[in-house]
């Protein structure tokens, strides 16, 4: 009975969504409509022409045409269920097994097509008609990090999660509500974006008035770009509006997102739902670490890993223990987060709680197994190339492509170029050659201050003499030297960035050098400098590789 219950108050808020979705676009409608009736009435009881009826026209144009051009007349974004790579069936029939089991479990239509995408997503989407009253053709997107960092139970989950969806009975009125809210925020964005470039204009305007003042030796005008101009106004005041239909609207989603989760639950089990709501979040985070830190950590140098790999390294940084361990602190962490009311979602952990109070349910036979999603695929890593050259920019076809050592030992050595640059021109500002033998001789001859004020530095730092300077200027030398003598080792092939899933990359030296160098270092820069120990270390290290050459 409260189910029933839960349902007639689901489908009341849907209904009341749409009347508002049509209420939105009726004020619009009649702001158009009033505006006209009031011009025409003006002219009807007026008995002679002014120029009051000029301004009122003026400005009802103004208010008319961008509620017309914006709300009515401008054609929305497409949605992004045809972007990514098709898996058909021919191709993929284990995974298309799947999916049409579940979507059979489910009691609900199964999609047409399935599409791989980058992101940490999964969704059911249809082409649909009326603003989502007509059903049409049923599109389905995986996200490849899904199947990269899931099992096969938690894949289940967040599909049937998906399917259930559909499997309410308020499903189309929900569509329209979601067609509701993309309508509504792409007309107040729209205003938004057009009073941006209108400050923008009238802000170039001023600009170029001021210079031709200046160019006269006149005084530059102080008037201001103002806000935008109506179409500021008119967001703010649909804005309002907004705000009342997110509102009633998402309290609809939020009760979908339950009742989605509790399908999956159904179909998938407990524990796989509960731990793919858990892991949803880590894996986000992991996914924009290691896309930040890894896959495009060698594109200003020109670098790539291998085909398959830019997507397809997530799974190293997962299997690593230490990354492993973190990521399941993450999932078992979760932030009690105060619900936003214009949030389509509740909080994750609110939906956590909600699962994990259910009575233990396996699933359905067939399904709930934890093997490695990816496993789904056949051929994942060809998958993942080619969702690659779908996903990536043109320029990364010209770009060379490495494997993971490789990438990150050239990776490092581009940056350790970039960091010697100021040194290197401090020494040949100098006169002087940009090797670190050239600059432990100029600290032997004592020029440690001449390359010193070559270096960049604070403000501070450049007006110092005498000791205060001396102080100052000693860590500048010690970074410079350093970074000098990396990429000397680096260069001669004396040294080797090594690769760690669970680390940043380190430089890889034995622990003699490890603890010598910094000695070394720190005596070539003293007051009185001393470059014998570096000068016998960097002998030493160098003497193999002559011995083996």
């Amino acid at each position: 009975m409260s189910t029933e219950r839960t349902g007639m108050r689901t489908s009341t808020r849907a209904l009341l969504a749409v009347t508002l979705l049509a209420g939105f676009y009726l004020l619009a409608a009649a702001i158009v409509v009033g505006l006209i009736w009031l011009n025409v009435e003006l002219v009807v009881t007026s008995d002679r022409f002014h120029s009051a009826m000029v301004k009122l026209w003026l400005l009802s144009a103004a208010i008319a045409y961008p509620v017309l051009r914006v709300v009515f007349l401008t054609r929305r974004k497409r949605d992004d269920s045809h972007d990514g790579l098709p898996l058909t069936r021919e191709e993929q029939p284990e995974l298309w097994a799947r999916v049409d089991r579940i979507a059979e479990a489910t009691g609900v239509r199964g999609p047409a097509e399935i599409r791989l995408v980058p992101q940490v997503n999964a969704g059911v989407y249809e082409e649909t008609k009326l603003l989502g009253l007509i059903p049409g053709r049923r599109h389905l997107i995986i996200g490849a990090p899904l199947l990269i960092g899931l099992t096969e139970a938690e894949l289940d989950s967040v599909l049937a999660h998906e399917f259930g969806h559909y499997a309410n009975n308020d499903v189309r009125l929900s569509g329209v509500t979601v067609a509701g809210r993309t309508a509504i925020g792409h007309t107040i964005a729209t205003l938004h974006r057009r009073a941006d470039q209108h400050v923008a204009d009238r802000a170039a305007e001023i600009a170029d008035d001021n210079a031709y003042r200046k160019a006269r030796g006149r005084k530059a005008s102080d008037e201001d770009a103002g806000n935008g101009g109506i179409e500021r106004y008119l967001a703010k005041f649909f804005t309002l509006y907004a705000k009342l239909y997110f509102r009633v609207s998402e309290s609809i989603s939020r009760s979908q997102e339950y009742a989605a989760d509790r399908h999956a639950a159904r179909i998938a089990g407990r524990d796989a739902t509960a731990s793919a709501l858990r892991r949803l979040p880590a894996l986000d985070a992991a996914q924009s670490f290691y896309l930040d830190s890894y896959a495009t950590m060698g594109v200003g140098a020109g670098l790539l890993p291998l085909p398959g790999q830019f997507f397809g390294g997530l799974g190293r940084l997962l299997a690593d223990p230490e990354r492993r361990e973190e990521l399941a602190e993450m999932g078992l962490d979760l932030p009690d987060e105060q619900p936003d009311p214009y949030d389509s979602h509740p909080p994750i952990r609110r939906r956590v709680a909600v699962i994990e109070a259910l009575p233990d349910s396996p699933g359905l036979p067939g399904l709930g197994e934890n093997r490695p999603a990816l496993g789904l695929l056949r051929d994942p890593q060809q998958r993942l190339a080619e969702l690659e050259t779908l996903a990536l920019r043109p320029e990364a076809a010209q770009m060379r492509r490495l494997d993971w050592p490789d990438l990150v030992h050239e990776t490092m050595l581009a940056h350790a170029r970039e960091n010697a640059q100021p040194v290197l021109r401090a020494l040949t500002d100098s006169g002087l050659h940009g090797t670190v033998e050239a600059m432990l001789d100029a600290l032997d001859a004592g020029r440690s201050e001449e390359i010193a004020r070559r270096l960049p530095q604070s403000e501070e730092a450049a007006q110092a003499t005498g000791r205060a300077a001396r102080e100052f200027h000693r860590p500048l030398l010690r970074r410079a030297l350093q970074s000098l003598t990396v990429l000397a080792l680096a260069s001669q092939q004396l040294a080797r960035w090594e690769l760690s899933w669970g680390h940043p990359a380190a430089l890889a030296l034995s622990d003699d050098t490890a603890e010598r160098l910094p000695v070394a270092l720190d005596a070539a820069v003293a007051d009185a400098p001393d470059t014998a120990p570096l000068r016998t270390l960097l002998a030493e290290l160098a003497a193999p590789a002559g011995a083996q050459s």
